[in-house]
């Protein structure tokens, strides 16, 4: 009797076990896809594909040896999901230290919370004051993103960038709306190259024949070339 409910709880350990697997794989073929929509600008399913890891990810936290390393992840990646379609207000906690209001151990969110809280103000800046402060609130988001992280090499260079700007702004040498807009990950979408010269400018050599090579002698040496024809 005993070896009998031995057998029971075995196969329903390994049932268990081989649900949690199953459940992995769907999560993982899921967000592979919502990766591919990603790259066509196609927001609506990775949304829901995102969501829907974010509660797997919660509860697998709680497993020894896992941690909240995936669930930082796709919590990171759900922040950028909102900053690609500017939806920033969905990202930036209304308080005074956006950034602090994040993890410490979630670095990447932290970023992109910094970089929502730039682009929010940038995009309701309507003049050199409302800009400068838009600026501001950016280097102090950043600031904070580099307290947990000095090494976040894409925190620090946004930092330099946004003093660059503020001094600029500052002396009048650059104007509020004056940046490119983001269209998406990529960003905003290149233009043709502007054709500044005409044929005329370029030379065309043409290859000798091995008759040719022969007559003119050794290249570097030879006297000037005398094409027949």
């Amino acid at each position: 009797m005993k070896s009998i409910v031995g057998y029971l709880i075995g196969a329903a350990l390994f049932a268990l076990v081989g649900m949690a697997a199953l459940r992995a794989a769907s999560v993982d073929t899921n967000l592979a896809r919502a990766e591919s929509n990603l790259v066509a600008a196609q927001y609506d399913e990775p949304s829901t594909t995102f969501d829907e890891a974010e509660q797997y990810y919660a509860y697998t936290a709680r497993l020894p040896g896992v941690g909240n390393g995936p669930l930082n992840e796709i919590r990171a990646r759900k922040a950028a999901l909102q900053y690609w379609q500017r939806n920033y207000a969905a990202i930036v906690p209304q308080q005074s230290d956006p950034v602090g209001t994040v993890p410490n151990d979630n670095v990447e969110l932290q970023l992109v919370v910094a970089n929502a809280v730039f682009r929010s103000g940038e995009a309701q800046a309507k003049d050199r004051a409302t800009y400068l402060q838009a600026i501001d609130a950016g280097i102090a988001a950043y600031a904070s993103v580099l307290k947990n992280a000095p090494r976040e090499e894409d925190a620090a260079y946004n930092y330099e960038y946004l003093v660059r700007l503020r001094d600029e702004v500052d002396k009048g040498k650059k104007k509020p709306g004056g940046e490119a807009t983001m269209k998406g990950p990529e960003g905003a979408a290149g233009k043709p190259p502007t054709i500044e010269s005409t044929m005329g400018d370029f030379k065309i050599y043409i290859p000798l024949e091995s008759q040719e090579r022969q007559e003119n002698g050794v290249a570097g040496k030879a006297g000037a070339i005398k094409r027949k024809g």
